[in-house]
């Protein structure tokens, strides 16, 4: 038989980010979360961590999905304009705080030390809180840590689904306690929309205003990925991530 192997890595939903908890000081101000963002060397990420099998994140929803819009994102490593914006927000010798990150995920921990590094430079320190998996996502529902990790993915490939699920204020996956009254209009109006057009228009917006406000530090859309004998045709990819055996047939 043929035992050649091979691999698939595929543009997923999969998206990886840090929720910056807008309920603790000092994320509660916008111009923090946006250097937050300009610190983060997403690049270095991608190509240290992910062995470039992702790809930057550059919008709040998955960059697959119908509307998906990475126009919006203006951030990019760049620690002089992150310095200039914590000394706007009046933090200039910068500030002390916990980043906490899941033991059982082999990528976050070095995520988390490229970002300790780079958050150095702009008089940020960044404490790294190592937790159990089981004790990781209990943390991650009480929404008390300041800067934590997550890894998801939405799996109805809709910008409403999507955006109320992580942004809207009533959602319970809205991790970063985000809560913009404007936001959660915009998604309401949107998911009682048909016309496509017009919430293209809406989504739009949304992502927007998300992405200025800058609720989540964005990392990366990791790829799915498969490693397979070269005989093994007719993988599927599907939004939730899943495999399902009964595709795969032996050429």
């Amino acid at each position: 038989g043929n035992w050649a192997a091979t691999s698939d890595a595929v543009n997923a939903s999969y998206m990886i980010w840090l929720e910056l908890n807008a309920k603790i000081k000092p994320f509660d101000n916008v111009k923090v979360r946006q250097a937050m963002n300009l610190a983060l060397p997403q690049e270095e990420i991608i190509r240290t961590v992910y062995y470039s099998l992702a790809d930057p994140q550059k919008a709040p929803m998955p960059y697959i999905y119908p509307m998906a819009n990475l126009e919006y994102y203006r951030y990019g490593y760049n620690i002089e304009a992150a310095k200039k914006l914590l000394a706007e927000a009046g933090l200039t010798d910068g500030f002390k705080t916990t980043l906490s990150y899941n033991a059982g995920d082999p990528t976050q921990e070095p995520i988390a030390l490229l970002y300790q590094t780079a958050l150095r430079q702009i008089g940020v320190d960044i404490q790294l809180d190592k937790l159990p998996a089981g004790v990781f996502y209990e943390n991650v529902t009480k929404r008390q840590k300041p800067v934590i990790f997550y890894l998801d993915s939405p799996w109805t490939p809709d910008p409403g689904y999507s955006m109320f699920l992580y942004f809207h204020n009533k959602s319970y996956v809205n991790y970063s306690n985000y809560n913009n009254t404007n936001v959660d209009r915009l998604i309401e109006s949107g998911l009682e929309t048909l016309d496509d057009n017009e919430r293209k228009k809406i989504y739009d917006e949304v992502q927007k205003i998300v992405m200025d406000e800058a609720p989540w530090g964005f990392i990366a859309y990791p790829k799915y990925t498969l490693a397979r004998k070269s005989n093994l045709k007719g993988l599927t990819y599907y939004t939730s991530n899943n495999l399902r055996f009964q595709d795969f047939t032996r050429g």
